[in-house]
């Protein structure tokens, strides 16, 4: 049964007990009529027989004075206590057999705390409060908007204890929310429901109460037309209202990006370490602090400056000495959101990066490997393999961070399969072409099929042999962007005869061209790894042999451009290693392993206790596993027998920008009402909680000033 006055809601209840203090004037004047001994005296029989003749109206001022000086004590009592009426719930109280379809926003900024409360625990706090104010008979629903909308509760549900312990038991995301998803989700919600009660006088009216801090990051869609389509369908099937639990002009600092200058990580090698923050503020945020830690132990303990609405930079060198599994954590001092003052980076460090170079003949790959791993370099940190096109299919690509394809004339349906399956989960794939390629049978299986294109372009024709020049598009590109500083390094002056035309495919990004307007080099992300093509040859030995005199393609392998030109090709087709151990909340973990017995099993293990077994799906040459439900950010482990995987789950920096939708901006469908400017975490857009403090204390002041003129007037009376 709801409380009688669920509506009310009391600002401090403990001033409450002031009430108390009504009692006094009654107690005085029970005191003033105890017994006395009566005296006859002469005098007094006269006034006794003129307060006789007057006795019934000194009684009635005697009562209006009584009541006028209680009153003043329990309404000052009452305004001490700040009630407020909550229209939403007396509204559920009055409006009959409801179907009331809750939605609590689960975006990570929701557990952004004006005090000790998040705005979550505020909105969980007012869903259970309007489903026990509800009336006997009425039905709801439970949505969690995240970035993949979970229903709760899917079909109306008419328990209120349960519904209220579903509520209690919502956990926060640390992810985003995708509004239209929502949306389309209660759509279908609402109408099923509609369905199952057509014809019957069972919740009849229905009703979707948004709980919600008008984040711009989520709602900057409900304009979009979508949306207004389906708010628009909503509005004819049930009545719209917004719970607004935010406030303007919050500040937030955030680590927007944590990373270290290589993609992959050898041993002994030194690297920086490169924190970003994000300020989300008006002002100046001076001298904060930031730890950076490696494997749990403090290495960095750094002040600094951040602009407002600006980011700034922190960086640091660190030598990792042993190769194995490596965290890194930053970590901001904790603040009104603290979700995103942590970010982790798991950093897996090799004895050495192993790159596997395949030639189309026995000498192709000679410059290349040389390149990457010079020979008079006592410790290497690259370790190259070159091996012949047919090691594509028979061993196993997994061991090799980048495998590198130097003028191969064609691959059978096998390698190319092999090549996806290798680049699409983190590795990197360096192409070079050259006088062998066969133009059709790479489009054909390297690129028409968009589902398992492995090249960013395709192959349209040999350009006529002639001298090209390089151009560096204005250094935008990573992979040209270190050549800036070093104009005389030689890549300008790169000799190239002659090349394969190409035509990049939708997503692939040019680095570096030719004089014409061809590209040199186009790249792009296939799967988790990266794909990299060069349009011309890596060897001197591809020749143009139509010529009077065979020309060769070009001198790019023997000029002083090549070796830094291909490290940082290689730095970029490595990113995709370390992306798959990095990831955003929502997104899944993967790894593969090897298949030993048909029950072989991953443990991951993850932050707050999470520990869950996972099943190996068997593959061909290797076993694979995933987990798809990373809702919580935090380091993550896999266990497979002795060796152990690290992941790093981090939360979508863009969600800690806590700039709002105003909600004069919502579209008209939402039902709201203007409410006063408050300091108080929680306010209805939709349905309004009124104060009534300053009515209270102005009734009080009015009887203080009246009781004193009835007191005057009634002793005037009197006399």
């Amino acid at each position: 049964m709801a409380p009688t006055f669920a509506f009310w809601q009391l600002g401090s209840v403990g001033m409450l007990g002031w009430g108390v203090a009504a009692a006094l004037p009654i107690l005085i004047h029970l005191w003033s009529r105890r017994k006395y001994r009566q005296e006859a005296w002469a005098a007094m029989a006269f006034l006794l027989a003129a307060m006789r003749k007057n006795s019934r109206r000194i009684e009635i001022e005697q009562w209006i004075l009584l009541a006028v000086r209680t009153a003043i004590l329990l309404l000052f009592a009452m305004a001490l206590a700040d009630p407020r009426l909550s229209l939403l719930s007396a509204f559920a109280r009055s409006a009959g057999q409801t179907h009331s379809v809750l939605v609590l926003d689960g975006s990570y900024s929701m557990d952004y705390r004006a005090a000790e409360k998040s705005r979550f625990e505020a909105a969980k706090e007012l869903a259970r409060q309007l489903v026990v104010s509800g009336q006997q008979g009425d039905g709801y629903t439970l949505v969690l908007m995240a970035d993949t909308p979970r229903v709760v509760i899917g079909q109306p549900a008419f328990d209120r204890e349960d519904v209220s312990q579903e509520i209690e038991n919502l956990q926060l995301p640390h992810g985003g929310a995708n509004l239209p998803m929502t949306l389309a989700q209660v759509e279908s919600l609402i109408r099923k429901s509609h369905e199952r009660t057509a014809g019957s006088a069972h919740l009849t009216r229905r009703r979707i109460c948004i709980f919600t801090d008008l984040q711009h990051t989520t709602w900057e869609e409900v304009k979009s037309a979508d949306c207004r389509a389906m708010l628009g369908r909503l509005e004819n099937l049930a009545d719209l209202e917004i719970v607004d639990l935010g406030q303007p002009g919050e500040n937030n600092l955030a680590i927007a990006r944590l990373q270290v200058d290589q993609p992959l990580v050898a041993a002994g090698r030194e690297v920086q370490i490169q924190v970003d923050i994000q300020s989300y503020s008006r002002d100046n945020r001076l001298r904060q602090p930031l730890e950076i830690l490696v494997d749990g132990q403090r290495v960095a303990d750094e002040r600094f400056d951040c602009p407002a609405a600006g980011r700034t930079t922190v960086s640091m060198s660190h030598r990792f000495d042993a190769p194995g599994e490596h965290t890194i954590e930053a970590h901001l001092a904790d603040d009104a959101l603290a979700l995103d003052n942590r970010r982790w980076l798991s950093v897996p460090v090799r004895d050495s990066i192993r790159v596997l170079c395949i030639g189309g003949r026995p000498a192709e790959t000679k410059h290349l490997a040389i390149a990457l791993a010079p020979q008079a370099q006592s410790f290497r940190s690259i370790e190259v393999s070159e091996a012949p096109e047919s090691r594509l299919v028979e061993s196993d690509l997994a061991p090799f961070d980048c495998v590198a394809v130097c003028n191969v004339g064609r691959f059978s349906q096998a390698e190319a399969e092999a090549l996806h399956r290798f680049v699409s989960r983190g590795g990197g794939l360096i192409v070079f072409l050259g006088d062998q390629v066969q133009l059709e049978n790479y489009n054909q299986l390297l690129v028409d099929d968009a589902t398992s294109r492995l090249l960013p372009a395709r192959l349209i024709e040999f350009a006529k042999t002639a001298t090209y020049a390089l151009d560096p598009l204005e250094y935008r590109h990573a992979v040209v962007t270190p050549f800036r500083a070093f104009p005389q390094s030689g890549l300008l002056t790169t000799p190239v005869w002659k090349y394969v035309r190409l035509a990049p495919v939708e997503g692939a990004k040019i680095p570096l061209a030719f004089g014409n307007g061809d590209p040199a080099i186009v790249e792009m992300q296939v799967g988790r790894g990266r794909s990299i093509v060069v349009a011309t040859a890596a060897s001197p030995d591809s020749v143009d042999r139509s010529t009077e005199e065979p020309t060769p393609w070009t001198a790019l392998p023997t000029w002083p451009s090549f070796p830094p030109l291909v490290h940082e090709m290689l730095r970029l087709a490595l990113a995709g290693r370390g992306e798959s151990r990095n990831l955003t909340v929502g997104e899944d973990l993967e790894g593969a392993v090897p298949v030993t017995t048909p029950d072989a099993t991953v443990q991951l293990t993850g932050p707050a206790g999470f520990s869950e077994r996972l099943p190996i799906q068997s593959g061909s040459p290797e076993g694979r596993w995933v987990y798809s439900a990373a809702t919580v950010s935090g380091v993550y482990e896999a266990h497979i027998g002795a060796n152990v995987q690290r992941f790093a789950v981090n939360v979508d920096p863009r969600e800690g920008d806590l700039a709002r939708l105003e909600p004069e901006a919502l579209p008209s469908q939402f039902r709201r009402e203007q409410t006063p400017a408050t300091d108080e975490p929680i306010a209805l857009a939709a349905s309004e909680t009124g104060s009534y403090f300053r009515w209270l204390l102005m009734a009080v002041l009015a009887l203080l000033v009246i009781e004193p003129c009835l007191a005057c007037q009634f002793g005037r009376g009197r006399g």
